[in-house]
């Protein structure tokens, strides 16, 4: 897996490099070809604690860990065990593929979505925003991210026709695909 490792307040000796190579070998050993797009490690010096941060995009979800610790390495250890631990996580999502709970894309869209706060003030008065970036995937790949993500629905660019579609859970369990155009 390649990541760019940066460091602010420290300076990233070849020890320390190796050291993250080593236990990033660890996580590794979870991920598929293709999982990860990009991985960025940043260390830095936090008064007496270095504050470790790794964001990873595994099959486009962002994934974050934090970890602090007066000991560089120690730091290192608990971050790379809590990012394989994600990995494992969204991964065996992926397999299992919920199917349970489904809703048709009105409601989903008025229902309460995990992650997502919002409250009605009055009529129709949106308190809150959430922005998220319009990522190019196949339909294929896009279920496997609503899934991953335990959402009702998805909108995303397809990557085979460049249009906006939403794809979203149904009554029945299967899938439903809304092709907009202009």
């Amino acid at each position: 897996m390649e990541y760019r490792l940066m460091g602010r307040g420290i300076e990233i000796s070849d020890a320390i490099k190796s050291y993250v190579d080593r236990r990033f070998e660890k996580v590794e050993r979870v991920l598929n070809d293709g999982d990860v797009t990009s991985a960025e490690v940043r260390i830095e010096k936090d008064g007496e604690n270095y504050v470790l941060k790794i964001v990873m995009n595994f099959r486009g979800e962002i994934i974050k860990v934090e970890e602090r610790n007066p000991d560089v390495y120690a730091a290192i250890d608990f971050a790379s065990d809590a990012l394989e631990k994600q990995v494992k996580k969204l991964r065996d999502k992926v397999r299992v593929r919920h199917k349970a709970g489904s809703k048709g894309l009105a409601e989903a869209i008025a229902a309460d979505m995990p992650g997502v706060e919002e409250e009605r003030v009055g009529e129709d008065k949106i308190e809150s925003v959430k922005r998220i970036p319009l990522t190019p995937m196949s339909v294929e790949e896009a279920v496997l991210q609503m899934d991953v993500m335990d959402h009702l629905f998805l909108v995303f660019r397809n990557s085979e026709s460049g249009e906006i579609n939403v794809i979203y859970r149904k009554k029945d369990g299967g899938y439903g695909l809304l092709e907009l155009y202009e």
